[in-house]
């Protein structure tokens, strides 16, 4: 007789080697372990369990500023176990002064530029294990980013999506907030240009949409977004399903062939019907909402 196989419950997807957050450390001096995790979250600590990874780290080191090493964080069950690598700037070959005259910096408050331009060390968070259900491993690594970032006056950056956070941006909701994880890019001279950046951290596809003008960006990003939370509630829009409007939806097909842009990265692209543009497409997406809100 075959013995029993039971399958742990998931929302369909996991969370993909290639995503990781840094913290760019502002301050010289660092926390310790301790003060950013603990077993019963003492004097502000995430509920946890941290332990320095090198060979000649002892458990009074607990205590001490972290240093240049690698560290392991695990929540109180050990689900989610989270790989911390402390490293200098200069070894990383990080220079703030390059990236805050880059068109990346662009946009970025006063607050950012400061942090950022004070980075000392950078501590970059990787995920050794996480939990079926992924979004209590994904809570767990952005109360970590945020409270490295408190205690060291610095900014979370997510490379994947191309933000830099301060403490107070990182959470946004609940931790299933697809705002937490996807942001949406608009480039008005690519032909009106806007396309998600982070989805491919569940390794699932970015979207696309083109011929958005300036003036829709509002109302293409709420789309783009809906369509991404979508996807982590377990019903991502697949290659021929219809999104948005019933009287003129777009409809996912094959995108990326903005190779500069998707090479080695999946991305669908919402097309409107034929004969109708974007911008119908998210006027009728946008009426629709409107008159099922006023029902309500």
């Amino acid at each position: 007789m075959r013995p029993w196989q039971f399958r742990q419950k998931t929302p369909g997807f996991g969370i993909s080697k290639d995503f990781y957050i840094t913290v760019l450390a502002a301050t010289a001096h660092l926390p310790s372990i301790l003060e950013v995790v603990e077993p019963h979250g003492a004097l502000g600590a995430i509920e946890g369990f941290g332990v320095p990874l090198s060979r000649d780290k002892q458990k009074e080191d607990l205590a001490h500023p972290m240093e240049r090493g690698v560290y392991g964080i695990a929540t109180r069950n050990r689900e989610t176990v989270l790989r911390l690598v402390v490293i200098p700037k200069e070894e990383a070959g990080f220079d703030p002064a390059p990236f805050l005259r880059s068109a990346e910096a662009q946009g970025l408050t006063p607050e950012h530029l400061n942090r950022i331009g004070a980075t000392w060390t950078l501590l970059q968070i990787t995920f050794e294990s996480h939990e079926a259900m992924v979004f209590g491993s994904l809570e767990f690594l952005l109360r970590v980013g945020r409270r490295l970032a408190e205690l060291t006056e610095g900014v979370v950056s997510d490379p994947i999506s191309r933000v830099y956070l301060l403490p107070t941006e990182v959470i946004i909701g609940n931790a299933n907030d697809a705002r937490n994880f996807v942001r949406v890019w608009h480039k008005p001279e690519q032909n009106g240009w806007m396309y998600t950046l982070g989805m491919q951290k569940f390794g699932m596809p970015e979207f696309e949409l083109f011929g958005v003008p300036a003036a829709y960006f509002a109302s293409a990003q709420a789309l783009l977004l809906g369509v991404a939370q979508a996807g982590l509630n377990g019903k991502l829009p697949v290659v021929g399903s219809l999104v948005a409007s019933r009287q003129c939806p777009l409809q996912v097909a094959e995108g990326g062939l903005n190779r500069g842009n998707w090479e080695g990265i999946k991305c669908d692209e919402l097309i409107p019907p034929s004969g109708h543009t974007v911008v119908e497409a998210l006027d009728a997406w946008a009426s629709e909402r409107d008159a099922a809100s006023k029902s309500v």
